[in-house]
């Protein structure tokens, strides 16, 4: 057997209350890059869903990332104030260098025009900056003149080289060089937090904007004050009324894009004091807040702070984008396969469908209605192609298609919204049962159509977090003595069964085959066991390939094959007749793999901490 990648389906943006989110661009390759959990993603700006690059080399939340002018490496910063060189134009992604910069968070990076020199800004005890060389490390300046962190830096695109600095102390500092040395600094235009800052194309024009709303416009050379940049007496409804987050320019140099939390963004004419557009979205809600854009060759792409990518054209100027790509911010936690659609839940309980074999760029759909507002507990679906899950919300909730005609229009239905007693530990279901434990040691039974309670039973011993149905059988683990017990869903109140097998640590994850005849159960430690469940005696016990806690099992739909999805990052595929023969992905997701479902004989699904879906291709050797 062998196993290899197909997709990497990347999750969105991560952002985060009332910081600035820098994207950034090659217009070479035609890729964006940015941040999410510890690692950097770039993406294809025409197929943002096919040949998604992750770089996994930080051990800390990354949180910039900016390619280099040649488009040949990307420099990327972390919460530790680690940055790390790395080259991007191949798909082995070499660490070419790594420097401390701070001891904090890195909030923005430039590089100079001739990709030599890097300045990194940021929030460190001792300084909030530095300018070093790409290649040593070596020092080219110094950063000062801020009395608190930096939250954007941009480098003169040409010669003469300068260098500007936006803070918290409402203050531009403008520096000349390199080596890069204060000059000057600009102070009392903004009245708040300043977010961002950019040189125009031409390098005749400096922009910042700020928490206060406004835009301000300085000399590219000698970094002085030339005006506030807004619209005049009898239009100042078209000024955002909110903070703004991020400024791009046109490759024009007299034209800027900017972005708001009042839900929207607006091209400028800084020369004329002219707003050109405003794309508004609908919706005022903090999901719809404008925190990041870029522009592109052919593209306007902004940033929501739920971490939507909106897509808008610069030439036909539609009201609304015309694509937006969708999907995780927080690390998925569960998943079910419905009908041949995935549907994964988040963290922070986001549930997201792929339509994994759609050709377009609308792969990600979001569940709508009344969502989870925590982590996802589990997914589990019925005959009717419905889903339902559960949530550390304490909620139990189901979710179909109420709209036939358009694929991705699943919602919440109010008729099944069932507030737990105790918060969730695990969920299973056979098709028309619900079986579901929560934290007060308590097995409950719903109906999988109206959510009524059938049956429900406290158990004095600490129950396991995992558990699952097939048939009328239900098999359950039993923390105290780490034991496996089963039994029948037409009398849990009978005494349990004990089956014959015992582990070493707590068991962490179990799956009946489709046909009953055996369970897999995982444990903390990371071996599997196979238990014969008509013969009721180990199959086998020598799967101990994993190193840490087992996170996920699912069964091939022919009972010959399983998969797993382990903390450890690994990813396994086990033969049940050769149970000595399986086949290793390893690094399959950084931080741990957190589900795993066969999505046809031989493509696997897994999503992991990395907020990732992949997809696999298993080739059965003979």
């Amino acid at each position: 057997m062998s196993i290899a990648q197909l997709s990497n389906y990347a999750p969105l943006p991560t952002t985060k209350r009332g910081l600035t989110v820098h994207l950034s661009y090659d217009p070479k390759s035609d890729r964006i890059a940015y941040c999410n959990g510890k690692s950097v993603f770039i993406r294809s700006v025409e197929n943002p869903h096919h040949n998604t690059i992750q770089f996994t080399a930080h051990n800390y939340p990354t949180t910039v990332a900016k390619f280099s002018p040649t488009g040949y490496y990307i420099a990327s910063g972390d919460e530790s104030g680690n940055v790390k060189i790395w080259d991007c134009y191949t798909s082995k992604l070499i660490l070419k260098n790594e420097f401390q910069i701070i001891n904090g968070r890195i909030n923005d990076i430039a590089w100079d025009i001739e990709g030599k020199r890097i300045i990194a800004v940021g929030n460190g005890n001792e300084k909030f900056g530095h300018c070093f060389t790409m290649d040593s490390g070596n020092s080219v300046g110094e950063i000062s003149g801020h009395s608190a962190q930096i939250n954007a830096v941009d480098i003169k695109p040409n010669r003469p080289y300068r260098a500007v600095t936006v803070s918290d102390d409402s203050a531009l500092v403008f520096y000349n060089g390199p080596p890069f040395k204060f000059d000057s600094s600009v102070r009392n235009k903004h009245t708040n937090f300043i977010r961002d800052v950019k040189y125009s194309p031409d390098g005749k024009y400096i922009v910042s904007v700020g928490a206060d709303k406004k835009i301000i416009l300085y000399d590219g050379k000698t970094g002085q004050f030339i005006k506030e940049v807004k619209s005049n007496d009898q239009n100042k409804s078209q000024n955002h009324t909110g903070s703004i987050f991020a400024v791009a320019w046109l490759n024009s140099s007299t034209e800027i894009v900017t972005c708001s939390a009042d839900c929207s963004i607006k091209l400028w004419d800084v020369e004329l004091n002219l707003v050109v557009k405003t794309w508004a979205f609908n919706l005022k809600t903090l999901d719809n807040y404008q925190v990041g854009l870029i522009v592109t060759n052919h593209y306007l792409i902004s940033l929501s702070y739920n971490g939507n990518l909106n897509y808008f054209h610069l030439v036909n100027f539609e009201e609304t984008p015309f694509q937006v790509i969708k999907g995780h911010q927080k690390s998925i936690t569960a998943s079910v396969i419905n009908s041949n659609n995935l549907f994964t839940g988040s963290y922070d309980g986001r549930i997201c469908k792929w339509n994994l074999n759609d050709k377009t760029n609308e792969i990600a759909s979001y569940i709508q209605g009344d969502n989870h507002s925590n982590l996802i507990v589990g997914l589990v679906s019925n005959q009717d192609n419905e889903i339902i899950s559960t949530a550390w919300d304490d909620l139990l909730k189901k979710f179909n298609n109420l709209n036939l005609a358009a694929a991705s229009s699943y919602q919440f239905t109010n008729d099944f919204n069932i507030k737990l007693e105790k918060q969730p530990k695990a969920i299973a279901s056979n098709d028309s049962i619900i079986s579901l434990i929560s934290t007060d040691n308590t097995l409950k039974l719903f109906s999988d159509k109206n959510g009524k309670l059938i049956n429900s039973k406290q158990f004095k011993f600490e129950l396991s977090n995992t558990l699952d149905i097939n048939g009328n059988l239900i098999i359950i683990g039993n923390d105290d003595d780490n034991t496996l017990l089963s039994l029948n869903t037409d009398n849990i109140d009978n005494k349990l069964e004990k089956l014959d097998i015992s582990f070493r640590s707590k068991i962490s994850f179990i799956k009946i085959s489709p046909n009953r005849e055996f369970a897999a159960i995982g444990e903390n430690s990371g071996k599997i066991v196979l238990y014969n469940l008509k013969e009721k005696k180990i199959q086998t016990n020598k799967w101990s390939f994993h190193t840490s806690k087992i996170n996920s099992i699912s069964w091939n739909v022919n009972n010959k094959f399983i998969v797993s999805g382990s903390l450890d990052t690994n990813i396994i595929v086990y033969s049940v007749d050769k149970p000595m023969r399986n086949i290793k992905f390893s690094n399959a997701h950084k931080d741990g793999v957190s589900v795993v479902e066969w999505l046809s004989d031989d493509v696997i699904i897994s999503g992991g901490s990395d907020s990732c879906v992949k997809k696999w291709k298993v080739n059965f050797h003979p």
